[in-house]
């Protein structure tokens, strides 16, 4: 396969790109602690992380076509790594809450470019691609939350034969850590990364941006597509950011435990992201993404009434690969919609709808928390792949480049 570097670094800059999410997520409990929240303050912070995350991706996809996406997704990993350092440094909520907002524009820059790289790089068996690009992004996903819980947490527990003990380092020196990848990662895109592309500079800007603002408009099928990933974004984003704290405080497990579990949904996430990019190729997509968001819906309701670890382990496994299956097939469906010249502005808007209407999930979740309860936040999760499910049957079959 050409453009082998292309891969290579763009899922290695996916993995950060979704670690510095996860990381929040399994520390979200140590961060409360210190800094007396509650569920709907932390809910609040992720979402402002998560929307922004999502926003940003509206002028990162109109970059990418402008100047490229290699120049954008190189500086997406150094305004990570950047805001690592600061959160670590965090002095009060407010403090913290604008350490994350730069967090989340530096976050929201790498999905756009780095799927619109890839797409552009592999026009023969885009599906393909986009399903090793997942998978080298979910291995590093799978690493991270136990990794992370391994370096904050203090606490000691037996898995198998074997006895983990946490080195008690604290949320901020846990940070300061994770900024580190994010620097390595930027110099070889820079350095190694030498997929040529064309960025579109005959267009003005105003012209660039009435065109990607007429996308949903002109293309029924990316309006139903951006509809459907603002519902699966809801529950995927639910999960990324109260998975580990639901474990931890509803199913009582240490936070190592609850790193081992979100670790085990990233890692089947990568035979997920293979079987969606194996049967993208090959199946109807509509029927695919349909399928893939009912298993879902299933194991949530599985997770949700799981009383022993095994249980959980095995809903939580599910889970991990039906949510990352339908990623490439989506992904190389909203290619084969959309010219090639549109296609970054298409990402960015899918990626917005993702994201940024997805990163509200946080916010919800935590206000339903403080209300009702942290176990109803699941039920919500299965409403919105239920709608999701729905959404999935309005879409038609197209071929390459059909508006």
């Amino acid at each position: 396969m050409k453009h082998r570097s292309v891969l290579l670094f763009t899922a290695l800059a996916h993995s950060l790109d979704h670690s510095y999410v996860i990381v929040l997520s399994i520390l979200m409990p140590l961060i409360m602690i210190e800094f007396d929240m509650d569920y709907g303050e932390i809910g609040l912070i992720a979402s402002v992380f998560g929307f922004l995350f999502g926003l940003n991706a509206i002028p990162a996809g109109f970059l990418s076509d402008r100047i490229g996406s290699r120049k954008v997704a190189t500086f997406s990993l150094l305004l990570c790594a950047a805001a690592a350092l600061l959160v670590s440094i965090a002095w009060n909520k407010v403090v913290l809450t604008l350490f994350f907002v730069i967090m989340g524009i530096g976050t929201g820059l790498y999905h756009p470019s780095g799927i619109s790289l890839v797409s552009k790089a592999f026009e023969e068996h885009r599906s393909k691609a986009m399903g090793i690009h997942g998978i080298g992004g979910n291995i590093g996903q799978a690493l991270t939350p136990v990794m992370t819980g391994l370096l904050a947490s203090p606490e000691a527990i037996a898995v198998l034969s074997f006895s983990l003990v946490g080195l008690g380092l604290g949320w901020r020196k846990t940070y300061v850590i994770w900024a580190l990848p994010g620097l390595l990662v930027a110099l070889g895109i820079l350095l190694f990364v030498r997929f040529k592309e064309v960025p579109v500079r005959k267009e003005s800007i105003k012209t660039m941006l009435k065109e990607m603002a007429m996308i949903p408009f002109d293309n029924r099928n990316i309006l139903i597509l951006l509809i459907l990933t603002s519902f699966q974004g809801l529950y995927f984003n639910g999960l990324a950011y109260f998975l580990p704290t639901i474990i931890k405080d509803v199913k009582v497990a240490p936070l190592i435990i609850a790193g081992l579990l979100t670790s085990l949904k990233e890692g089947t996430g990568a035979l997920g992201q293979a079987f969606g990019g194996w049967t993208g190729d090959k199946y109807s997509k509509r029927n695919l993404l349909i399928l893939f968001n009912l298993i879902s819906t299933g194991a949530l309701l599985w997770f949700f009434f799981a009383q022993n670890r095994y249980s959980l382990a095995v809903s939580i496994a599910i889970i991990g690969v039906s949510v990352y299956a339908f990623q490439p097939v989506q992904n190389s469906l909203i290619a084969e919609s959309i010219p090639v010249h549109l296609r970054g502005r298409a990402y960015g808007l899918s990626f917005f709808t993702s994201y940024g209407i997805g990163g509200l999930a946080p916010l919800i979740s935590g206000a339903v928390a403080v209300t009702f309860s942290l176990s109803a936040v699941i039920p919500l999760m299965v409403v919105f792949a239920v709608i999701a499910t729905v959404v999935a049957t309005k879409i038609r079959e197209v071929k390459e480049g059909q508006n």
